[in-house]
């Protein structure tokens, strides 16, 4: 076999382990790794040494998310909760057992999501630099 068969065979023994299928294209016109093959190799978290060398790990660690990041998500999620309870507050205006469940409910998962936002931004000021990453980020 050669190097190109050699590539596909990897490949396509990958892709049918995955589910998926192999990229068609390995090289590009100039001989660099073709952006088909970049972007599989993404998104199965596969390193490009292993998809074309058959060297090293197989799989790259995904990255990890920045801390600032899961605060916002959480301050959003909390928010969508919120919207969700004057929701469901509006949504019933008699009382039933079904919507005093369904608001409790919202109300438990609201002081959920504000202890986690909270904790969440404790952890982002304890965290050197966390702040000024993100600040720098946003410019």
């Amino acid at each position: 076999m050669n190097d190109l068969e050699t590539i596909r065979f990897r490949l396509n023994q990958f892709a049918e382990s995955a589910g998926d299928t192999a990229p068609s294209m390995i090289l590009s016109a100039d001989g660099a790794p073709s952006r088909e093959i970049m972007d599989y190799c993404d998104k199965h978290h596969l390193t490009l040494d292993w998809a074309l060398l058959g060297d090293g790990p197989t799989h790259r660690k995904p990255k990890a998310p920045l801390l600032a990041d899961v605060e916002f998500d959480a301050i959003f999620l909390h928010g969508l909760l919120q919207g969700l309870d004057l929701l469901i507050s509006e949504a019933e205006s008699k009382s039933s057992p079904a919507s005093n469940a369904a608001h409790a409910l919202a109300q438990e998962v609201i002081s959920k999501s504000e202890r986690l936002a909270a904790d969440l931004s404790s952890l982002v000021d304890a965290t050197p630099n966390a702040r000024k990453a993100q600040l720098e980020a946003n410019q």
